[in-house]
């Protein structure tokens, strides 16, 4: 096994950008995962992760809160010096929660939601960015369908109970919006127009054709003009508030700058995750990974943004995209981390 690349700085951009470097949901939750977690960002020279709560553990009970797992994360990342990019995931406890629409999102109190904002933000007065949701108008994980009309303004809604706690309680903090997938880029920027995204690079599993990533493009076209996913986007661009934008890249960095496109121009943009292979429909071979990292990179030092978060540190199973880590689930370092490394530049 190659010899694993040590960068010695404060942070590090990608290349010669100003594009800060981050890591995006690594293994945080326990002292283990932590003790690997800082150690290998020390080296790659990173100071800023992302990580998530979930509102249904910290407060199981009305009232009742349970921070410990919450303090040993947040005090692990104070003392090592990193930042947090906090998100809130767009789930409930059983006693806060309203009736479901017909999209499965999660509802609830808005009044609890606020409260437990409020203790948060108190608890944890440092976090640098912090948003409601995740990949909010694809509904790719539990909770996170908000598609319907009743949804989307309950979004919006919450959305902008954090950012008003935000602004009283911990105005350093950002509200960022997000994450959009590229589900909303792909369908504005290409679909519309009779085009699909140029998928050529991409090295595709045996079983897979190039005809067959079209057919699953129209699916998708299909599934966002039925949800009227435009008109819900454009609904929160409008009414939410926000500091930054935050969207998702995954698998064909050749297209990444026309998706970013067509995103509001008004606010600072970041990528809370990028990445690949996509573990469906692509070679995961490590050697490919590691020479797919170049593209991904080549494309992240080319966008309009400030900061983008690698996903992820480890595989991990439980992640669609499971093969995209830097390491193997056994702590095995892969030729991609390396690739990663060495793209990026240490800085003071």
């Amino acid at each position: 096994m190659e010899p694993e690349v040590i960068l010695e700085g404060n942070y590090s951009t990608f290349g010669d950008t100003e594009i800060i470097a981050g890591m995006s949901i690594p293994p945080f939750s326990n002292t283990t995962q932590i003790n690997f977690t800082v150690s290998e960002l020390e080296k790659l020279a990173i100071d800023r992760i992302r990580i998530v709560v979930d509102w249904r553990n910290r407060e199981p009970e009305e009232g009742n809160y349970y921070w410990d797992p919450m303090d040993e994360r947040m005090n692990a990342a104070e003392d090592n010096g990193l930042s947090v990019l906090l998100t809130i995931a767009s789930v409930c406890p059983d006693w806060a929660v309203l009736p479901l629409n017909d999209d499965n999102a999660c509802l609830f109190d808005e009044d609890a939601f606020d409260l437990f904002v409020d203790t948060l933000l108190l608890r944890y007065p440092g976090i640098d960015k912090i948003q409601f949701g995740n990949e909010w108008e694809a509904g790719t994980e539990e909770g996170t369908t908000y598609t319907n009309e009743t949804s989307v303004r309950k979004f919006v809604d919450y959305t902008n109970i954090l950012y008003n706690s935000v602004r009283e309680l911990s105005p350093e903090t950002n509200v960022v919006l997000g994450g959009l997938t590229r589900t909303f880029p792909i369908v504005e920027y290409y679909l519309n127009e009779g085009l699909y995204p140029d998928l050529s690079e991409i090295d595709l599993k045996k079983s897979v054709t190039i005809e067959d990533m079209n057919s699953r493009l129209d699916r998708l076209k299909t599934n966002y003009d039925s949800k009227n996913i435009k008109q819900n986007i454009d609904y929160v661009f409008e009414n939410a508030r926000y500091d930054m934008i935050d969207i998702h890249l995954y698998d064909d960095p050749e297209n990444w700058a026309d998706y970013l496109s067509v995103l509001p121009k008004d606010k600072p943009i970041i990528v809370s995750e990028f990445g690949g292979p996509n573990s469906e429909f692509e070679n995961t071979d490590p050697d490919y990974h590691a020479e797919r990292m170049e593209d991904y990179i080549d494309a992240i030092e080319a966008l309009p943004i400030i900061e983008a978060y690698y996903f992820k540190l480890v595989e991990s199973p439980a992640s669609y995209h499971q093969d995209s880590g830097l390491f193997f689930g056994n702590l095995g370092m892969k030729p991609a981390r390396n690739a990663f490394a060495n793209r990026l530049s240490p800085r003071e």
